[in-house]
């Protein structure tokens, strides 16, 4: 046994390895039903960063919005169709008119690009604004809505000149912002680790994790 060990060369110990893990991966997924997460899904956000961003907002603006619902009759239309470009702008229509804007102007893009790190962006210069929204297959109804709410309060907050400067900490803000708003159940659902590929590929969206958010719900 030894002498056949030490005759192996640095390619089979890699494949031995790399065998070795992946019997790991499938015990661990499968077994113990334990999925991976993305590196994202990791980062923990200091709390003191979400605290300094709920008294930021409510020093601005002094009352939490209620809970915002999506419309019955829009939910059951999108959940038979995700992709559809009409829907979903009547969807970020609906979210930007509890906002107290008027949504009918912005230039909704869907993109399917694996390519992009984002799930969604937000240009505008407060005349046109355009918002570009992945639509992945793996995407839910609840990612989308997410996504949609992070981007209109982008906008909203532009449009009150409140932000902060170091990008990361503007968007976990923007984040913040969307909970203190009343979406913080649709970040909840939206924001979890996503299962795109029969288990062996994962995927999340959002700066914050569930945990964030659940802590953002009870400080309000």
């Amino acid at each position: 046994m030894w002498h056949y060990l030490t005759n192996l060369s640095l390619g089979d110990i890699c494949e031995i390895l790399t065998f070795i893990g992946f019997i790991i991966f499938l015990f661990r997924r499968f077994v113990l039903k334990k999925m991976p997460v993305p590196t994202g899904a990791h980062g923990k956000i200091n709390r003191e960063e979400i605290d300094e961003s709920l008294a930021l907002l409510k020093k601005k603006f002094p009352y939490a919005r209620p809970v915002y619902y999506m419309p019955e009759d829009l939910e059951r239309r999108l959940s038979g169709n995700l992709t559809d470009p009409d829907l979903l702008k009547e969807l970020l229509c609906d979210i930007t008119k509890y906002m107290g804007i008027d949504g009918s102007y912005i230039k909704l893009v869907l993109t399917d690009d694996e390519t992009k790190a984002y799930a969604g962006n937000i240009h505008t210069n407060g005349a046109f604004t355009t918002i570009r929204l992945q639509v992945h297959s793996y995407y839910n109804l609840d990612v989308l809505t997410a996504v949609l709410a992070h981007e209109v309060m982008h906008l909203f907050l532009f449009y009150n000149g409140v932000s902060k400067r170091d990008a990361l900490e503007n968007e976990v803000f923007t984040d913040t912002a969307a909970v203190y708003f009343g979406f913080g159940e649709y970040l909840k659902k939206g924001y979890r680790v996503i299962e795109t590929s029969l288990g062996f590929s994962y995927h999340k969206v959002g700066y914050i994790r569930t945990e964030d958010v659940e802590y953002i719900l009870k400080q309000i």
